[in-house]
């Protein structure tokens, strides 16, 4: 567990695959939008979050840098009790893998659950959390929260809108439930988990990079054309996992975790999220923690130009925050009575 040029799993929702209100922020620190300038973001009715109701006019006003609410990330040390009665409850839905809208973004990788096609998994943590379900995920490099001061190398992010009661209609206290895990990146063997998404990600940045070529604009990276030639040689093999593939209880299984009242991590840095992080973080191997910073590097836009929002060091996380009127609680078998 120790912080390298890292990477943040983050979730967070849009419209089918489609992020929106870009061109508004950055993490380099070079640029007038980076994130000490976040206060000075205009206020935005395109981004993601404005489309649910209850969510619409609480995400319209940007609130970065204000002193008067509680912003994300901050470092998790426990002064509050855990209010929860059992442990985590999870429902498969109906998704599969392949239903997943995979994204790139200039700031994270990013996956959707097509809540128009298919159920998506659910989760029910009890406090103030009444099962929802995931709409979105997000990956960002490196870690956003701390633990002890102990930085990580990505977070894994899972946002959770929709109560499963009202059948995509509703949201019950109006408050984005982000449930997350941190990313230790020390092993030397690949994690299956993280493996599947990798290539799903890999296959969107292929594609881009292909029609980028076919427009003459654009080239390959070294890893693109690793990948391609493996592939004329057929020498990949897809991957397969023997283990069922749970989207959500892999990587939430553990069921101890830290929560408190916070907000977005990036523009409009709403004061509207719940959090609840896993205490305890998960492995994957170096070379794909490599291949997802890649990525995100690498970015295309759809002029085939490199934009993506990484600071030099290739980082797209936003600093930690101050931590004040954070009621921070942890929570683990103690006190789960049901």
């Amino acid at each position: 567990m120790r912080f390298s040029t890292s990477l943040v799993l983050t979730t967070f929702l849009a419209r089918h695959g489609i992020t929106e209100g870009l061109g508004r922020f950055s993490y380099d620190d070079d640029d007038d939008r980076r994130p000490s300038k976040w206060d000075k973001v205009s206020d935005s009715g395109d981004n993601e979050w404005r489309k649910f109701d209850g969510l619409n006019s609480k995400t319209k006003h940007n609130e970065c840098g204000k002193n008067d609410n509680k912003q994300s990330p901050v470092d998790l040390k426990k002064n509050d009790d855990c209010r929860a009665d059992h442990e985590m409850l999870f429902s498969d839905g109906t998704c599969t893998f392949d239903d997943i809208i995979f994204e790139i973004t200039p700031y994270s990788l990013k996956g959707t659950f097509p809540l128009d096609k298919c159920k998506p998994p659910g989760l029910d943590l009890s406090d103030s959390f009444h099962e929802r379900y995931v709409n979105t995920f997000e990956l960002k490099l490196p870690g956003e929260h701390t633990i002890k001061g102990e930085s990580y190398d990505g977070e894994l992010q899972f946002s959770n809108v929709i109560n499963v009661e009202k059948e995509h209609k509703g949201n019950r206290d109006h408050q984005i439930a982000m449930v997350a895990r941190l990313i230790d990146a020390t092993k030397k063997k690949k994690d299956d988990y993280m493996e599947k998404f990798l290539e799903k990600w890999e296959a969107v940045a292929d594609k881009k990079s292909r029609t980028c070529q076919s427009l003459g604009r654009g080239e390959l990276n070294l890893a693109q054309i690793q990948r391609r030639q493996l592939r004329e040689q057929k020498l990949t093999v897809p991957f397969i996992s023997k283990k069922k593939t749970d989207i959500l209880r892999q990587p939430f299984k553990n069921q101890y975790y830290y929560g408190y009242k916070g907000s977005l991590t990036i523009p409009p840095c709403s004061d509207v999220v719940l959090w609840y992080i896993v205490d305890n973080p998960m492995s994957i191997s170096k070379e794909q923690l490599k291949r997802l910073q890649l990525l995100i590097t690498e970015y295309l836009d759809d002029d085939c130009e490199k934009t993506t929002y990484a600071s030099k060091s290739g980082a797209v996380n936003r600093p930690l925050q101050e931590t004040k009127r954070h009621e921070i609680f942890h929570c683990d078998e103690s006190d789960y009575h049901n």
